[in-house]
């Protein structure tokens, strides 16, 4: 009887974990991913509810480094957040240097997000 309960407690966390939406950061061109490296990233519920991401990177070459990022902002139950932060906005990093990308929610709503980065 324990081992049938322990499965059915494992087969739920494992199917409410599936349905939950994640937040992550992901690299659309491998190249970059030899260029930049993202070392923190911080979220915070800001005092008028919306959300705020930080993400702090290192650019790992010697020379100025161009790329794009966007945000998908998701409500908590998965569904996108149109905001502005999802269409591609151009950065770069100077060489050897830290950069830092600030972004904050369009709405109370959006609650998770996928920061996805791509070579310029």
């Amino acid at each position: 009887m324990k081992k049938i309960s322990l499965i059915i407690i494992a087969s739920t966390l494992v199917l409410l974990s599936a349905c939950a939406s994640k937040s992550y950061v992901k690299f659309v061109d491998n190249s970059i991913k030899n260029k930049i490296e993202i070392k923190d990233v911080k979220k915070r519920v800001l005092e008028n509810g919306f959300t705020q991401i930080q993400v702090d990177g290192i650019n790992k070459t010697d020379k100025y480094t161009l790329f794009k990022y966007r945000v998908v902002w998701e409500d908590k139950d998965g569904f996108e957040v149109k905001s502005i932060s999802s269409k591609w906005s151009d950065s770069s990093a100077y060489k050897n240097a830290n950069f830092r990308i600030n972004v904050i929610s369009p709405s109370k709503q959006a609650v998770n997000y996928q920061l996805y980065i791509n070579k310029d």
